[in-house]
This record gives C-alpha cells, sequence and structure tokens, in this order.
C-alpha cells in the first residue's frame, strides 16, 4: 500500500528534527527583519546592536534539541535586554517560549519547572520595572500565562513521546517473542516429522530386506518370483532414498538445538496413513463435531511419507476446527489426481478468535506443522477465514503409486 503524501512528508520531518528546528529558527529571523525592514517598531530599531539582540533571539533554536538549557538561556537574555534597552514597548519574537517549550521536552520534569520559574520571573520583573502596577497587569498576566502554557505543552510532549517509545518497545519485543515462538515451533515441527520420515525409512529397508530374502530363495527354482522380488526391490529402495533425502533436508534445516516434541509411546504406534481416516474422522464426530468425509478420485495406495502427512494435515484442521468452531460442522475432501492428492477441510463455526495461539493437535503446531509438511514435498499450502467458518487446503505432488 502506497503511504498518502502528508504521511510520506511527516515521517521524512521526524527522520530530519535537525532541518525542522533550521525550518523554524530561520523562518523566525527571516519574519522579524522583513517586519523590521518593513518600517515597523514593534521589534526594535533598525540599529546594529537591536538587529544581533534580535537575531540572538531566533537562530539558536537550530540548536534547541541538543542543548534546550543553553538555547532557552541564549534567547531569554537576549529577549530580557532587547526589551530593556529598547525606547519604546516591543513584542516578542516567541523564540524564548519556543526555547521554554523544548526545555519541557527533552529534559525532566524538575529541571524543566525551574526553567519555567525563572523565565516567568525574570519577565514578570523586567515589565513591573518598565510598566509598574497596575498598568502593566494585564500584560503582565498575559505573558506569565503564555510562559506557563509553553511549559505544559513541553512536558506534554515529552510524557507523549515516552508513552510512543514505550509502546514501540513492546511492540518490538511483542514481535520478536513470536518470531522466535514461530521458529522454535518450526524447528520442533522439522524434528517431528523427520523422525517419522525415519521410521518410514525403516519400514522400506525391512521391506527390502524380506524380499531380497525372498528372491534369494526364489532364485534358481522360481525365476519369475524372483524377477518380482527384486523390481519390488528396487521400487522400495527408491521411495527409501526420496524419503531418506526429505529427511536429511528437513534435519538440515532444523535448528541445532532443538529439543523432541514426543516421546514415550507414541514412537512405537504404527505410522497412520489415509487408509486410517475413518477412525480419526469416527474420533471427531464422539468428540461433538459433525464431520462429513467425501473421496473423489480413484483411491490408490501412496508413498508412505505422503500418506502420513496427508492424515497429519487432515488431523490438525479437525483439530482447529474441534477447538475454534464448537458447535459447527466439517466437511473433509480427499481427491485423488494424477499427479497430486488434493485435501480441503471446511468448517462452517465461524468463531475464530483474532490473535488466538494457533490449536496444536497430536504434537503439532497448527498451522505452522501442516505447512511445513506440505513444503517437505514442494506442494501447496493455503489457510484461510471463510465467510462462515475456516478453510484449509494443501496439494501434495505424488508419483508412481507404488506397486
Amino acid at each position: 500500500m502506497t503511504t498518502p503524501v502528508p504521511g510520506r512528508f511527516a515521517q521524512r520531518l521526524r527522520a530530519n528534527p535537525l532541518a525542522v528546528d533550521a525550518f523554524i529558527a530561520f523562518g523566525l529571523t527571516g519574519l522579524a527583519l522583513i517586519t523590521i525592514a518593513g518600517g515597523a517598531h514593534d521589534l526594535g530599531s533598525y540599529d546594529p546592536l537591536s538587529l544581533v539582540l534580535l537575531v540572538s533571539t531566533t537562530l539558536p533554536l537550530i540548536a534547541r534539541r541538543r542543548w534546550p538549557l543553553a538555547v532557552l538561556a541564549i534567547t531569554l537574555g537576549a529577549t530580557l535586554a532587547h526589551a530593556a534597552l529598547a525606547r519604546e514597548p516591543l513584542n516578542s519574537t516567541l523564540g524564548f517560549l519556543i526555547a521554554l517549550f523544548s526545555v519541557g521536552e527533552f529534559r525532566d520534569r524538575r529541571t524543566s519547572g525551574i526553567a519555567a520559574l525563572a523565565t516567568g520571573a525574570s519577565v514578570g520583573l523586567l515589565l513591573a520595572i518598565r510598566s509598574p502596577l497596575p498598568a502593566a497587569l494585564s500584560g503582565l498576566v498575559q505573558t506569565e500565562l503564555a510562559i506557563l502554557s509553553a511549559w505544559v505543552l513541553g512536558t506534554w510532549a515529552r510524557d507523549r513521546r515516552h508513552q510512543v517509545e514505550t509502546a514501540e518497545q513492546r511492540a518490538g519485543r511483542l514481535e520478536q517473542e513470536r518470531e522466535e515462538r514461530d521458529q522454535r515451533a518450526v524447528a520442533d515441527e522439522r524434528e517431528r516429522i523427520a523422525r517419522e520420515l525415519h521410521d518410514v525409512v525403516t519400514h522400506h529397508v525391512s521391506v527390502i530386506v524380506i524380499q531380497a530374502g525372498a528372491a534369494e530363495r526364489a532364485l534358481d527354482r522360481r525365476p519369475a518370483d524372483a524377477r518380482a522380488a527384486i523390481q519390488a526391490i528396487d521400487h522400495t529402495a527408491r521411495q527409501a532414498l526420496a524419503d531418506m533425502r526429505r529427511m536429511l533436508g528437513i534435519l538440515g534445516r532444523a535448528s541445532p538445538d532443538a529439543g523432541s516434541a514426543e516421546g514415550g509411546d507414541r514412537d512405537l504406534a504404527p505410522m497412520p496413513g489415509l487408509d486410517r481416516l475413518g477412525e480419526l474422522i469416527d474420533q471427531v464426530r464422539a468428540a461433538g463435531m459433525p464431520v462429513e468425509l467425501s473421496i473423489a478420485g480413484e483411491r490408490r495406495p501412496l508413498e508412505p511419507g505422503i500418506e502420513l502427512s496427508a492424515y497429519r494435515i487432515v488431523q490438525e484442521a479437525l483439530t482447529n476446527a474441534l477447538r475454534h468452531a464448537p458447535g459447527g460442522r466439517a466437511r473433509v475432501a480427499v481427491g485423488y489426481r494424477r499427479t497430486s492428492l488434493d485435501i480441503q477441510v471446511d468448517d462452517d463455526g465461524g468463531r475464530a478468535v483474532v490473535g488466538a495461539p494457533e490449536p496444536t493437535a497430536g504434537g503439532g503446531r497448527g498451522l505452522i506443522g501442516m505447512r511445513e509438511r506440505v513444503s517437505v514435498f514442494g506442494g501447496e499450502f493455503e489457510a484461510a477465514p471463510t465467510e462462515r467458518g475456516f478453510r484449509v487446503t494443501a496439494r501434495l505432488p505424488v508419483g508412481d503409486s507404488p506397486g
């Protein structure tokens, strides 16, 4: 989204505070000189001393952020000297008021309060000397109110800036913590996927050993059976190598200090596949959510890694629906395509809480886990709200079916 022109201008001003101060200082100085050159006498006469004092009330504002107290002392001193030497009453250039505002903004409340009291006392004493009370009472009250207003506005600006800085720091810490949590979740999920693929590869190797023994026994008397066993060994070995490459890729991306996310008896359980979707859906129905299952295309056995990831994606999506759409319904659609396995899980609860932590299922990490599982196989994943609820879609590329 393109930032509006006023927004870009404000950003540039915040990024160049010296340019802003220079604009204020030179602007006030130029305005004062133009006023005197035009023949007005309310800012003093057109003599060198008066001009030096006049310029001294405005030009030091360039350094108001870096040395606010020094700038206030210079501008206030020049203003008092200019007014004391003038024969006629003078109007202030507002330079010392801006300097007092800067002291309130960039110094602590105690320091700025003392500076404001000193400023008010100095100006009040000068006005009382030049115009005895009660004739100067109105001007004195207006001037003191202006001084008080400048100090109050300065302290308010200081407090406001501190609030903004605190909010930005808090937002930065929250964002950093969220990124760290996401990184830990990704590392844990990658380790879990790698362990599951390790079990799949172990299964492949066990099958190869069994088939090799069968081929050896049938080599002399049943050559056809031996050839079929050797072909099965070749196919299984290719699957094992593919899953091994995926597992090594995951371990290569995982955090070196990522801890184990699962353990115990779960490591001894058989790896689930799409043939166990019915059991999973029955469990969700027993938990109180009606689930519809539809399967399109010719159902066929796929690589164990694909089957496992597809099962976990459906499991995670249904667990999310249980947690975030209570009382709703869910629909699971599995499509067997020629080159892909398509999965879509919808719920119509429509009560997802924005900003709530991601649900987990089976030790996974919600959407992070599903996205990681799809990325392992180079597939496509999308999760987004719908008009009535939430939808998860995944496409896992598949090759030839295992024989």
